[in-house]
């Protein structure tokens, strides 16, 4: 399995001074899973990873979207193969109550907003409802998608392949006292609880040995909100230990903090880690 982080910056894209090493594009990982080309997020690194797909004329394509907060989904207007009449693009996530994921995508390209609809793409575009905690196999790949505590309808990614495991968790406040997302908002408080713990049980889950774990790490301990749904690097690593993981990539970084602050945050939690921890750089291809 071959990984390329193509955005790890969380909220909206920067492009300043402080983000050059690091980069500023939004959500993006790009996976090969031998011939299977899949892609987690849709934020603005999708938009190079696009013209590099077409150059390659590599244009089936699975796209894994974990939630349509707009950071994760905006740079899908702007994806080089939905213009490509050659394109078979499938995209996941999971049901939404009130809502198709298809019509999420739609009003994300309607007037005023995009000049092109998605109605006149040139490319099949088809999308795929995915359940909670259920496995699907694509390609070579077997993924399963599990619901994580974000506001919103929110997923992470477990995706297997000859043996390897990619967990990808965010956006997600992993150990937070506020239960956050749709679904179970009128429930009694002892819905909520159970509705809380099988949360964090399907974090637990996405992460267990996995060879990479990449993390939602947002916030920093002095600056967290319990209400906005983003972790901490303490919380990663307390995932990770749990669930005995390999690896870790610290992600999603905060938009205004720069690389000299995300190199510090590196190095200070790499000395609590029990195992390999990174802070996720733009362009960063790894082997698993």
């Amino acid at each position: 399995m071959q990984i390329t982080f193509r955005g790890v910056r969380g909220s909206y894209p920067v492009a300043a001074p402080h983000s050059v090493r690091y980069g500023g594009n939004t959500p993006c990982l790009e996976v090969s899973a031998g011939e299977t080309c899949l892609i987690i997020d849709a934020g603005t690194g999708i938009c190079s990873l696009g013209k590099d797909l077409v150059e390659r004329d590599q244009l089936e394509i699975h796209l894994l979207i974990g939630h349509t907060h707009w950071d994760h989904i905006q740079g899908f207007p702007h994806f080089a193969p939905q213009y490509n009449k050659n394109a078979h693009i499938r995209i996941y996530s999971l049901a939404h109550e009130d809502r198709s994921l298809g019509d999420i995508f739609r009003a994300q390209q309607q007037a005023p907003f995009s000049p092109i609809p998605l109605a006149d793409a040139e490319a099949q575009i088809e999308f795929i409802e995915l359940q909670d905690g259920e496995p699907i196999t694509i390609g070579e790949a077997q993924i399963t998608c599990h619901r994580l505590n974000h506001p919103s309808v929110t997923g992470g990614y477990r995706i297997e392949h000859q043996g390897k495991v990619l967990s990808y968790v965010s956006d997600v406040d992993l150990y937070g006292p506020i239960l956050l997302g749709d679904g179970m908002k009128n429930g009694s408080p002892e819905q909520q609880r159970a509705w809380h713990r099988h949360l964090q049980k399907g974090a637990l889950d996405l992460a267990h040995r996995a060879d990479l774990m990449v993390c939602d790490t947002f916030f920093l301990p002095e600056e967290y909100k319990p209400d906005w749904g983003h972790s901490r690097p303490g919380d990663a690593l307390r995932l990770g230990e749990e669930a005995q993981i390999e690896r870790l990539a610290l992600f999603h970084h905060e938009p205004h903090r720069s690389d000299d602050e995300i190199d510090a945050i590196q190095a200070r939690y790499r000395k609590e880690a029990p195992f390999d921890l990174f802070a996720s750089v733009e362009g960063l291809e790894l082997a698993l």
